[in-house]
């Protein structure tokens, strides 16, 4: 996992406005498994915590898999920002 510049100077703004100090990455368990969730969270005890490009991010163990070669990217859509997980793919049923 990366961030392309957009992304991580997106998410260096979004952070430094909340006061968050971690992106986490979680599990959320649907009909065809686990799927991906993200947010703006403390660790919990059993995440890996990494530092990326200098930003603290938090993997849930049962979405690490599921990060690999993706890059977190910021895109403008409908003029509001975002992030955008390029490379991901989402489970489907």
């Amino acid at each position: 996992m990366e961030f392309s510049f957009d992304g991580k100077n997106y998410l260096t703004q979004v952070m430094e406005a909340s006061e968050a100090k971690t992106l986490r990455f979680y599990g959320i368990s649907g009909c065809c498994g686990v799927n991906l969730g993200v947010g703006l969270d403390e660790a919990q005890k059993t995440d890996e915590i990494l530092t990326i490009d200098g930003l603290k991010v938090a993997i849930d163990p049962q979405v690490k898999d599921q990060l690999t070669g993706v890059t977190i990217h910021a895109e403008e859509e409908n003029g509001e920002m975002g992030l955008v997980l390029l490379g991901y793919q989402q489970k489907s049923c």
